[in-house]
């Protein structure tokens, strides 16, 4: 294998490499969102059903703003500000999904 070949061979599978990480990360990135927007939707469908207790409304409403953020990065395409909403619905996600379990726990 010439030089010139073998510089080519790793170049091809440079570039292959760094599309899978790149699909990987899409993808990883796809499910977070849908589960923070899984929560908003669980969230706000207890609110308004009225099934949800009063001492967790506002969890519930922190899940379903994390849902929002979860919806904005299908939106946007800037890769900085598309990790940093996806940072925030995570951490409302959990936040608001650790508050509801906790003033259920808490409420009689």
């Amino acid at each position: 294998m010439s030089e010139e070949e073998r510089a080519r061979a790793v170049e091809e599978y440079s570039e292959a490499v760094g599309r899978l990480q790149h699909s990987a990360f899409r993808n990883l990135r796809t499910s977070i969102a849908n589960v923070a927007i899984f929560f908003g939707v669980v969230s706000g469908w207890m609110i308004v059903t009225g099934d949800a207790e009063p001492a967790a409304l506002v969890p519930m409403s922190m899940s379903i703003l994390g849902g929002v953020l979860g919806v904005a990065t299908y939106a946007v395409k800037r890769q900085p500000l598309a990790q940093y909403l996806l940072i925030g619905a995570v951490v409302l996600a959990v936040a608001g999904l650790a508050g509801t379990v906790i003033a259920s726990q808490v409420s009689p």
